[in-house]
């Protein structure tokens, strides 16, 4: 009497098909992609200044950009004059409850421009950060609060 149950399989021998697998790394590839959080680099350029010892900050704030001609930028859009610039802060505020306005000014805009610009975010109770470069790693944007 042969004790046991027959499961009617039969051993294959071969190769493995991968199919399956590489269709579920496929789509954990495409689900960590849509899932992680983008990195927004503005399209302006501008050099930015070192400095020693930056602090690290992830933010997605408001942002001023002002290249080196002078010309100013609120999210990449180009600001006529400081009375558009504080209208577009002030209602981004109030729609946005933002809070912190990043400041991307080029290494060869006046200190006047930068001051106006702090003073007009502080006017507005904005916390004010200027964007630097690192000076260990030329290729990462950091962010150091004014205050310090």
């Amino acid at each position: 009497m042969k004790r046991g149950f027959d499961t009617g399989l039969e051993i294959i021998s071969g190769k493995p098909d991968i199919t399956p697998m590489i269709d579920v790394v496929f789509l954990l590839l495409i689900f960590f992609m849509l899932s992680s959080s983008f990195v927004q680099i503005s399209g302006i350029h501008v050099a930015l200044p070192t400095v020693p010892n930056p602090s690290a900050m992830s933010v997605d704030k408001l942002v001023v950009t002002v290249d080196a001609k002078g010309t100013f930028f609120f999210n990449d859009v180009v600001m006529d004059d400081w009375d558009s610039l504080a209208q577009q802060l002030q209602r981004c505020k109030a729609d946005w409850h933002a809070n912190t306005v990043i400041i991307r000014a080029d290494r060869k805009t006046s200190y006047g421009v930068v001051a106006h610009l702090m003073g007009l975010a502080r006017s507005m109770d904005l916390n004010v950060y200027v964007a630097t470069m690192s000076k260990r790693k030329t290729n990462e944007t950091v962010f150091e609060d004014d205050a310090q």
